[in-house]
């Protein structure tokens, strides 16, 4: 069964490391959630367990000997599994919106409108100016014309678009959103989902509480308004804000902001760039604010915290 595995920052997953190219086998019998080798059907579900901000890697697997899936989301347990090539966020986006088309017979007129409301449907529409949605848990929904719509409102459930100008948004929790076309937006409103775009002048935004917000392209901005909530940008003079606290700010492309402003939040960015930081008393009010240009003493691609009105390294 072919699927999508994420890893840690150093390759890792439960404490197993793993490479590329690589066949792993798991001896023993295969218990979904207990025993075996975990990977997941649906790309953007491995977001669930490795967030797409914390250095995360994603491959495509190649399973054998799959267990039932688990409920409220595709992961899968196998006794081996064949570790591909990574897959960058850009590829993961485009696999998400290949799956769910795998899944229906989308409609495939301009203007066409394409719904479900039924727990594990799919909604998929392939023409410009088309919209899909659903609203039943586990539901996905995907577009991939021009101006097309993508929208979900039960828990897990999953909307993608792949064409310009078009939107994607989801409201429930553990929900993901992803656009990967130029000046396409994605949103989210539940905690713990994730929203993503690709795309030049491409917008996400998230306000749930641990959700977490990216951006790859030009002129993308990125928000977050939950608290642990993480927001990222990589292209030039796009702009990544958090107002949630304990939350982190990145950017890495040129001419760009990081903001973190709420409690005990922390920025980092290229050289050049700018990072805005608060700092807040025991009674969480404000009392100081910070504005600097990364340069200097101040290290590029590394978190700062305010402390005594004065950027602070964050020590891993």
């Amino acid at each position: 069964m072919k699927g999508y595995k994420g890893f840690d920052k150093n390759m890792k997953c439960r404490s197993m490391q793993y490479e590329f190219g690589k066949k792993f086998t798991h001896n023993g019998t295969v218990s979904l959630c207990k025993q075996g080798l975990h990977f997941c059907e649906h790309p953007l579900d491995t977001w669930n367990y490795y967030k797409p901000l914390d250095g995360s890697h994603y491959a495509e697997v190649e399973a054998d000997d799959v267990s039932d899936k688990a409920e409220g989301d595709s992961k899968r347990a196998a006794s081996s599994l064949t570790v591909k090539s990574e897959v960058k966020i850009p590829a993961l986006l485009k696999a998400a919106v290949e799956f769910v088309f795998s899944k229906v017979k989308p409609s495939a007129g301009d203007s066409a409108h394409s719904a479900t409301t039924g727990i594990y449907a799919h909604s998929a529409t392939t023409g410009n100016y088309a919209h899909s949605a659903t609203t039943g848990d586990s539901a996905h929904s995907a577009t991939t014309g021009i101006s097309a719509h993508s929208a979900t409102t039960g828990d897990s459930a999953h909307s993608a678009t792949t064409g310009n100008y078009a939107h994607s948004a989801t409201t429930g929790d553990s929900a993901h959103s992803a656009t990967t076309g130029n000046y396409a937006h994605s949103a989210t409103t539940g905690d713990y989902a994730h929203s993503a775009t690709t795309g030049i002048s491409a917008h996400s935004a998230t306000t749930g509480d641990s959700a977490h917000s990216a951006t790859t392209g030009n002129y993308a901005h990125s928000a977050t308004t939950g608290d642990s909530a993480h927001s990222a940008t990589t292209g030039d003079s796009a702009h990544s804000a958090t107002t949630g606290n304990y939350a982190e700010s990145s950017v890495s492309g040129k001419n760009a902001i990081a903001a973190s402003l709420g409690i005990k939040g922390k920025a980092k960015a290229a050289k050049g760039d700018w990072i805005v930081l608060a700092e807040y008393d025991k009674d969480e009010k404000i009392i100081a604010m910070s504005v600097a240009q990364v340069r200097g003493k101040l290290k590029a691609d590394t978190f700062y915290s305010l402390k005594g009105g004065k950027f602070t390294e964050v020590k891993a």
